[in-house]
C-alpha cells in the first residue's frame, strides 16, 4: 500500500492507494461518501503531482490493470496496464507544466476535475484547458481517464 498526503485548500488528506489486495478493498468499499470523495480528489491531485514532477512509477499506482485511457476524447483508446504505461512513458519524458484549476467534482465512482496544461508546441508557450474525468474500480484505482480538450482548448501562453 502506498500512502499520499495531499494538501486541499490548507486541508492535509491522507489517501491510502493499494495494491489491490483483499483487505484494501474492504476498507475502501466500507469509507464514507466524504471519505471516497476526498480519496477522488487525492488521486485527482497525484495524479498531476506525477505528470509534473515526471514520476511514472507514482502515475501507474494510481490505475487499476485494466484501466483504459482516452485523451483526448474520440482519440484511440489505449487498454490495459502496458498500454498505458507506455502510453505515460512518452508523456514523463516532456517538459509539462499542469495546475488544478477548480475543484474536483464527484458523484458517485467517477471524479471530474478541471486543470491547465502548460508546454511548448513547436517552440510557442502554450496553454491547454482540459477536464480529465476519472471513472474509480471498488479499490479506489483508475479504471478509465477520459481527457476533455480540443484545438478551441489551447492558446498562446500570456505570461
Amino acid at each position: 500500500m502506498s500512502v499520499f498526503i495531499t494538501s486541499v485548500m490548507g486541508v492535509i488528506f491522507i489517501s491510502f492507494i493499494s495494491v489491490g489486495n483483499e483487505a484494501d478493498q474492504v476498507i475502501f468499499e466500507n469509507m464514507d461518501e466524504q471519505a471516497k470523495a476526498r480519496h477522488y480528489t487525492a488521486v485527482a491531485d497525484n495524479y498531476l503531482k506525477g505528470l509534473n514532477e515526471q514520476n511514472l512509477e507514482l502515475i501507474m499506482s494510481l490505475y487499476a490493470d485494466n484501466a483504459t485511457v482516452e485523451d483526448p476524447v474520440g482519440s484511440e483508446i489505449v487498454s490495459g496496464k502496458e498500454a498505458v504505461y507506455k502510453f505515460y512513458s512518452g508523456a514523463v519524458t516532456m517538459d509539462l507544466s499542469l495546475m488544478r484549476t477548480g475543484p474536483v467534482r464527484v458523484a458517485g465512482v467517477e471524479a471530474a476535475f478541471p486543470f491547465q496544461l502548460r508546454m511548448d508546441v513547436d517552440g510557442v508557450p502554450m496553454v491547454t484547458d482540459i477536464i480529465d474525468v476519472f471513472h474509480f474500480n471498488e479499490e479506489g484505482k483508475i479504471v478509465s481517464m477520459r481527457a476533455f480538450w480540443g484545438p478551441s482548448n489551447r492558446r498562446k501562453a500570456t505570461e
